[in-house]
């Protein structure tokens, strides 16, 4: 089993030695849709899990019958809408025209199903797009945070002053530069928010505009006994479907069969679909719920000031915070706020700021 996620696991560090960097829990919670979109993908191409993508009974052998499973497979499944006959499976059964009141023939309502064969390549596009917003900050910072810090976020044997001075200079002599630094930071977070709630929409577009019903449905179903007959993952995800097949026969005249097709796919595709309802919506609520945070903190100096005097643990760090931050614009906090969240002697280099700051 492990082997099946052996490529992802490749792309999680578990080893602890991170580089420091600006981050936040709405970059972060993008980065999660990402990963367990990835591990999704992975998880519907697994061959061991789904065994083939689906079985027909067609009244065929051989390479006729290949064939027409392929062919299913490739043009799409049906189930029937509103049978009037009881059937052994959900939207599988007589394919024969409706008598409506006007005594004429109508077709049947049919519901095809092509989205599965889309599965794996939107999951990609989505674990893709997911990842844009962290890219996208990676290409603006390019080793800045890093480099301004200088190795200050790990606990040096040896003297670290020169360390301290020189970041704290840094930072002293581009003071009021920061603001757009900070300001395409939060735009990511933006972007991150308006994908998400993008996703949500384009998944529920992909499968037939069921997705927002298909969780709350699905979950109050499996909470059901297992008795219940009415199944709505049936619905959007269907085991068993139809399939029409067209063939000349011996004199030229087009034949027309019927094939029932089993969908071992669709098993593993409802589990997974059901916890991507769960992570996106959860995630897209609480990158919302940050961004929201964020953009209070960016309007209001005094509550972002507050906070970080707030974050502060010694008692001399919080007395100096508050003789530099009424000094400092927004780029300025920002960048000394992600300081106070990576470095390990900020103590000492607030301290420097201020002394810089009287002289």
């Amino acid at each position: 089993m492990l082997d099946v996620f052996g490529g992802l696991k490749k792309q999680i560090s578990t080893s602890g030695a991170t580089k420091a960097k600006v981050s936040s829990m709405v970059l972060r919670c993008t980065k999660l849709c990402m990963l367990i979109t990835t591990l999704a993908c992975v998880l519907v191409t697994a061959k061991n899990y789904i065994g083939d993508n689906i079985k027909c009974i067609t009244g065929f052998d051989k390479q006729e019958h290949k064939a027409i499973e392929t062919y299913c497979f490739i043009a799409s499944t049906f189930t029937i809408v509103d049978l009037d006959v009881p059937t052994a499976h959900p939207g599988v059964g007589p394919n024969a025209p409706k008598i409506n009141a006007d005594g004429e023939k109508e077709e049947p309502d049919n519901r095809r199903h092509a989205y599965y064969q889309w599965v794996p390549m939107v999951l990609v596009l989505q674990a893709v797009v997911f990842y844009l917003p962290q890219w996208l900050w990676n290409r603006i910072d390019k080793g800045f945070f890093s480099s301004a810090l200088c190795s200050l976020d790990k606990i040096h044997i040896s003297d670290v002053s020169p360390n301290i001075q020189v970041s704290a200079n840094y930072f002293l002599g581009s003071m009021a530069t920061h603001r757009s630094y900070a300001t395409s930071f939060l735009m990511c977070e933006v972007l991150s928010f308006a994908i998400s709630i993008g996703n949500l929409f384009f998944t529920n577009a992909f499968l037939g505009g069921e997705f927002f019903s298909f969780g709350p449905a699905a979950i109050n179903y499996l909470l059901k006994p297992a008795s219940d007959p009415d199944n709505p993952l049936n619905e959007i995800f269907p085991k068993v479907a139809k399939c029409t097949w067209y063939k000349y026969g011996a004199s030229g005249t087009i034949q027309k069969h019927d094939s029932m097709c089993v969908l071992p796919l669709n098993i593993v595709n409802e589990k997974t679909y059901i916890f991507l309802w769960l992570v996106y919506t959860l995630t897209a609520f609480l990158i919302g719920f940050f961004l929201i945070l964020h953009l209070i903190m960016f309007i209001v100096p005094s509550l972002r000031n507050t906070w970080l005097v707030f974050l502060a643990k010694e008692h001399q760090s919080k007395i100096d915070l508050q003789h530099v931050l009424p000094k400092c614009n927004y780029g300025d906090w920002f960048l000394m706020y992600h300081f106070k969240k990576n470095m390990a002697y900020f103590k000492e280099w607030i301290s420097k700021i201020r002394e810089g700051i009287n002289k």
